[in-house]
């Protein structure tokens, strides 16, 4: 695989700061032997352990990754119930109802050679395979399933995925929970994501790369800042 450059940082906002409230986004960057996954949540503020759901996303969709690369299996959907099943394990023994957040993976395969991506719920995830950025879902694609969380699905079909060919193609991507995604202006989110790309593909290691990250996310417009604030970038380069 050719070089990674990864970046990310997580900042509770200014409500969840003046309640003395815990940060309800969780995200996790895994490297394995078989390839690279980012996974980003959103822990709903109505819910009581919202923090604790968020985080059972991440550690979910972790080991379901795994369970199903070393079962070979070549269809992502399959991966779903598996995440859903795992997380009511992670976040046991709350209740469901008290766990409400939302999923967003993009996984790199290595031995593949694919990027597999899904979302659940708000915020958003960016992508550029050797051109054009594209967004995985917009409001327009499913208005009415951007509020979903992995507690209150209908159907597996309330899931967004998308897989492509990548081989040595060149990939970036921008993960984010929507305390970022909807406080954007909207003509200027693409011009975002290509700054996010461009200031991180200047710092020399992980160390810079998460404290631009910070940065950027700390010093957020104030009138938006009250939403928690999370984000993970990824370049292949």
């Amino acid at each position: 695989m050719k070089g990674e450059s990864i970046g990310y940082s997580s900042v509770a906002g200014s409500l969840h700061a003046e309640r003395k409230l815990s940060n309800q986004d969780a995200y996790l960057v895994k490297r394995y032997s078989f390839g690279t996954l980012l996974v980003v949540s959103d822990g709903m503020g109505s819910h009581k352990h919202s923090d604790v759901g968020s985080r059972s996303v991440c550690r979910a969709v972790s080991k379901a990754v795994q369970i199903w690369e070393a079962s070979g299996c070549k269809e992502i959907r399959l991966i779903i119930p598996v995440i859903h099943s795992l997380w009511g394990l992670e976040i046991y023994p709350y209740p469901r109802n008290e766990c409400g957040a939302t999923c967003l993976f993009a996984f790199v395969s290595k031995v593949r050679k694919r990027l597999y991506m899904g979302q659940l719920g708000d915020g958003a995830v960016y992508f550029r395979i050797d051109g054009a950025m594209r967004l995985l879902k917009s409001k327009e694609d499913a208005f009415a399933n951007l509020t979903n969380g992995i507690n209150s699905i209908r159907s597996f079909e309330d899931w967004s995925l998308a897989e492509y060919d990548i081989c040595d193609k060149r990939v970036a991507l921008l993960l984010m929970t929507d305390g970022v995604s909807e406080t954007l202006v909207e003509s200027r989110k693409e011009e975002f994501v290509e700054l996010i790309w461009k200031r991180l593909s200047e710092k020399r290691n992980l160390a810079e790369r998460n404290m631009t990250v910070c940065s950027i996310l700390s010093k957020w417009n104030k009138v938006s800042a009250g939403d928690d604030r999370t984000l993970v970038s990824y370049e292949r380069v």
